[in-house]
């Protein structure tokens, strides 16, 4: 299904059922259930899982006698880790969430491009805490604010367990206003969609787990009495939807602070339709963007009496790495920011064929999250009959991405949000996937972002008549300055 299918399909079932009103246990389950669809439709035919591991249903275990002992001792150990975690902690005016894959490599330091670059220009490094969830590097930068979520929040879960087994109660079947004939619709129309667990019962047992998650976070956000909560993508995963009930309930601003591409075909940012008196309660109140477009998507939903804002507060990495951003010679370089797509389809013979002619360089940035390694992406190449002499390959941490991307004269991807980071240092890109022309369709002007077809025929001709045109390429004096998030006047 294509974005456009997809969107139109999860419009259709919210004009139908009276999906605002869907809440179990205090929680506001439709986006739960909206973003698990939009996802698994994307991913029909791929071969990919539906859902994520986090957000499986979490059901009563039975634990036997001789594990009891031991059981007691985890729990023991996890009061005393929690406990003490709680006691040294202090007040912060903002709690900034993120992941590893949204840091870089900054000389020896592990950087995160968009909270750092606020943090390090506006002197900040007492004021904030960065709640890291996945992974944590060991040498990050302002490292005395970095909080490794899961090594406290998994001893949490643990103490809960315990009190769940001990004080067990039933777990209720919620009833929901036309629910069932959602979703027996939805399985008719999908029958894979029954791997989506958003059955009752399973929406039972995840309200349930994200209440008891919800408990660590009002903790936590008692103890810091932060003015904003700020996340890089809100959606994805149970613990972020604790964070941000436990946060609304306490009265605390909640932010998503754009990291990528949030079109009118993204169905976490586009078209809700369909509200409850009050904003959903997992869900933002604000929605902090990079440019004008992106905001304008957001705002066509939240013009009409959602209590939801949405502002731009530009690209604080582009602009945190302005200095030296000015070319100073012709460049002749062009730059692929590469996906997560197969590299067959990635990379078409079309434009392997185009490369293998190229004068330039080409530099292929791999994905933070690539599902493929370098040597692969070279073996792949190789056997392609393209010399890896005439190719730069760029791991994402190698070199921030502002200092790569100012060096070429043209920017191609499949689809990628580098698109809109490219256009503020007025470098032009080509598209070459279908999906990259329904996504970036408001962007596509034939001035500065292009699609092309790589099985057209006059591809290669089409391709060498856009580079020729490429503009002085320095970022715009609009994203130079770097937003301060403790800002409220914007």
């Amino acid at each position: 299904m294509s974005g456009a299918e997809i969107k139109k399909y999860i419009l259709q079932l919210e004009e139908k059922f009276p999906v605002n009103r869907w809440q179990v246990n205090g929680v506001d389950v439709w986006p739960y259930i909206r973003i698990k669809l939009y996802i698994f439709l994307l991913n029909i035919g791929t071969g990919n899982k539906p859902g994520n591991p986090e957000n499986t249903p979490d059901p009563q275990k039975k634990i036997l006698p001789r594990k009891i002992f031991e059981g007691v001792k985890r729990t023991g150990k996890a009061m005393f880790v929690v406990s003490r975690f709680f006691r040294d902690l202090k007040p912060k005016r903002i709690l900034f969430f993120g992941a590893h894959f949204h840091r870089t490599r900054q000389e020896s330091l592990y950087f995160n491009r968009f909270f750092d670059s606020m943090v390090d220009a506006h002197q900040l490094q007492e004021e904030v805490y960065n709640i890291e969830f996945g992974k944590v590097y060991e040498k990050n930068y302002n490292q005395q604010a970095v909080i490794p979520l899961h090594k406290y929040l998994d001893h949490y879960k643990t103490i809960q367990k315990l009190k769940n087994f001990v004080f067990s109660s039933r777990n209720e079947i919620p009833g929901l206003d036309s629910y069932e004939s959602f979703y027996e619709q939805l399985v008719r129309d999908f029958p894979n969609a029954e791997n989506l667990n958003i059955s009752l019962k399973s929406l039972s047992s995840w309200a349930k787990k994200i209440n008891r998650t919800k408990g660590f976070f009002i903790r936590l956000f008692k103890k810091t009495k932060p003015e904003k909560v700020i996340f890089l993508s809100y959606y994805g995963y149970d613990d972020l939807a604790a964070a941000i009930l436990a946060a609304q309930e306490l009265g605390i601003k909640t932010v998503d602070f754009q990291h990528g591409p949030q079109t009118n075909v993204h169905m976490a940012y586009s078209a809700w339709t369909k509200h409850p008196e009050k904003p959903y309660n997992t869900m933002p109140l604000e929605y902090w963007n990079w440019d004008e477009r992106s905001q304008a998507n957001i705002q066509k939903w939240i013009e009409k009496g959602t209590f939801v804002q949405a502002k731009i507060a530009g690209h604080p990495y582009m602009a945190y790495h302005h200095e030296g951003l000015r070319k100073g010679e012709e460049p002749e370089k062009v730059f692929f920011s590469l996906q997560t797509l197969d590299l067959e389809e990635m990379l078409p013979l079309p434009l392997l064929d185009l490369i293998k002619r190229s004068d330039l360089t080409w530099v292929l940035r791999m994905h933070p999250r690539s599902n493929f390694s370098r040597d692969t992406l070279e073996s792949f190449l190789t056997r392609n009959g393209i010399n890896i002499k005439s190719c730069e390959i760029e791991e994402a941490f190698d070199s921030p991405l502002p200092k790569s991307l100012v060096k070429a004269k043209l920017h191609v991807t499949n689809f990628s949000g580098c698109i809109i980071e490219a256009q503020m240092l007025n470098i032009p890109s080509i598209i070459l996937h279908e999906s990259g022309k329904e996504i970036f369709h408001a962007y596509i002007d034939n001035k500065q972002v292009f699609y092309l077809d790589p099985s057209e025929q006059r591809f290669e001709e089409s391709f060498h008549s856009i580079l020729k045109k490429h503009p002085p390429g320095f970022i715009r004096d609009s994203d130079r300055k770097i937003f301060n998030p403790l800002n409220e006047e914007f």
